[in-house]
């Protein structure tokens, strides 16, 4: 017999694609995507410069663990507040990441997103604080790089995570009122 198991004697319950079983393992597909790419977005905005300042002499380097100096002396200013975004990142990173497996509770999943977003958010304002504080001491416009709309990317693709985890709580609460 070519099935493990009598095909007469099968029930829609035991096999394999009924309604329920897809459900719960089919329906996950694009937002884990999403969601994989939101956390590989706030992980990587890490270990990239954030911001450069041009001052005469040399440039300040504004990364995710501080502000280095290149050609010029030492930036004596507040940076405390870069040591934050790591943080900021990294718990939306984390939020983002554990929510994939949080499949089963599409409300809770759906939240998640939302959390994952303000934060990215507050991630956002200390930014902005932090390249303040800079451009008061430098007087110099800051050069935002490329990496510093990483944040930004993966807010996008978490908003399309939690559109498609809602999609999916209305189908099954559109396939259960038809039962």
């Amino acid at each position: 017999c070519l099935f493990p198991f009598p095909i007469a004697e099968s029930t829609a319950q035991d096999h394999f694609f009924t309604h329920k079983s897809y459900s719960s393992q089919m329906i996950q597909r694009i937002q884990t995507l999403h969601l994989l790419v939101a956390t590989i977005l706030l992980v990587a905005v890490n270990f990239f410069p954030l911001a450069t300042f041009d001052v005469e002499g040399g440039i300040y380097r504004m990364s995710s663990f501080g502000i280095d100096a290149f050609g010029t002396e030492a930036y004596t200013g507040t940076q405390w507040l870069c040591y934050l975004l790591p943080l900021l990142s990294g718990v939306a990173a984390l939020v983002s990441f554990l929510n994939i497996f949080g499949y089963k509770n599409r409300i809770a999943q759906m939240r998640k997103c939302i959390y994952a977003i303000l934060l990215v958010i507050v991630y956002y304002m200390v930014y902005g604080a932090q390249t303040w504080l800079v451009f008061t001491v430098t007087q110099t416009m800051p050069l935002p790089s490329l990496s510093a709309q990483m944040p930004l990317i993966a807010v996008v693709f978490l908003f399309l995570a939690g559109r498609a985890i809602k999609r999916d709580e209305d189908l099954v609460r559109s396939t259960e009122r038809l039962r």
